[in-house]
């Protein structure tokens, strides 16, 4: 294809200037011309829902997305929850995974069942991604993707797992995404004889884990998170328990946000918040048992469970005293197609 070029001079050479630089492809959010700024618009786009079912799943498996998902989505809510009692935790996620949703709950054998749905938010505009690390305790890691100009992140999905052939009961989970930072913040953790008051307030001995490349620290991208996982996942990291996290996240547009929130309680209202505003992208959570640690029985966050809204964090019984908090963000409901 050949360009031609005509000489030009004056106003008509600024305004041919300003085109060109709007089309191609720079990475400053703005264009100064002498004695002008001009604003490169961030594309918006609109937001839809999608969902998935699954019953019966042992260890893992795959719900069916209605209707698929693109690359940018954001959880909006999920449950997973066995069948046959509480069980010890060695591996529990909610993955993207465009046709279908990867669910993962399970103890060391793997061979009790749990149903599972996952709630979704997608989204025509955007970008994602993936990490994963290996740690223990409470730890950050570095998004490997810089924080686009006028975006937001989401949750778009997570999994821990820890070694194959181990599970332990469970005292806390989280997943932070922390857009000013542009972390991924991260726990799992069991009493392990510790005192938990002092995890509370550090981040554990893998705080650095992305930026010291802590062994077992990977690209998901490049690697079979599958194959390697009994290879890489420690029984311990420091003094805490070793597991291996994998956080699927998504930018989406400031424009498309109405408002931030907040949800926040303990074991009483844990499944019947007041919910001000609708639930359309998580950005993270946090549970805690404030007694000791237990087996699990249901974890959910803003799930639809027969027609209701849901958060659980309980074993077999609802007489543990318990803390959580999830952030999430609520869109425009006129940019909804």
């Amino acid at each position: 294809m050949h360009i031609h070029t005509l000489p030009t001079r004056g106003p008509l050479r600024c305004t041919l200037l300003l085109v060109a630089a709007l089309f191609a492809p720079v990475l400053h959010a703005q264009v100064v011309l002498p004695g002008k700024v001009a604003k490169i618009q961030i594309p918006v786009g609109t937001w839809s829902e999608s969902s998935a079912v699954a019953n019966g799943l042992t260890g893992s498996g795959n719900g069916a997305n209605q209707p698929a998902l693109p690359q940018v989505a954001a959880l909006n809510g999920f449950l997973l929850s066995f069948g046959n009692g509480d069980h010890k935790l060695r591996q529990v996620g909610v993955l993207a995974d465009g046709r279908y949703t990867r669910f993962a709950f399970a103890d060391s054998n793997g061979d009790d069942p749990f149903r599972a749905s996952a709630g979704w938010t997608t989204f025509t505009h955007g970008s994602a991604g993936e990490v994963s690390a290996v740690g223990g305790g409470k730890f950050r890691i570095p998004l490997p993707t810089q924080k686009p100009a006028g975006h937001v992140l989401v949750l778009r999905g997570f999994e821990f797992r820890r070694a194959d052939g181990s599970d332990a009961n469970l005292r806390n989970i989280s997943v932070w995404l922390d857009s000013q930072r542009n972390v991924a913040e991260v726990s799992l953790t069991d009493d392990q004889g510790l005192d938990f008051r002092g995890l509370e307030r550090t981040l554990g001995l893998a705080a650095a884990a992305g930026a010291t490349l802590l062994p077992g620290l990977l690209e998901a991208a490049h690697m079979d998170a599958t194959r390697i996982a009994a290879r890489n996942i420690p029984q311990m990291v420091g003094k805490y328990r070793g597991y291996k996290v994998t956080v699927q996240y998504a930018w989406i547009p400031q424009g498309l946000v109405q408002q931030e929130g907040t949800l926040a309680g303990g074991g009483g209202d844990l499944d019947r918040p007041r919910v001000a505003t609708p639930v359309h992208a998580l950005q993270g959570f946090e549970f805690t048992f404030d007694n000791s640690d237990h087996h699990l029985l249901t974890l959910a966050v803003n799930a639809d469970d027969r027609g209701r809204r849901v958060f659980a964090f309980q074993d077999n019984n609802r007489d543990d005293p318990l803390h959580w908090t999830v952030n999430y963000l609520t869109l425009k409901p006129e940019l909804r197609r």
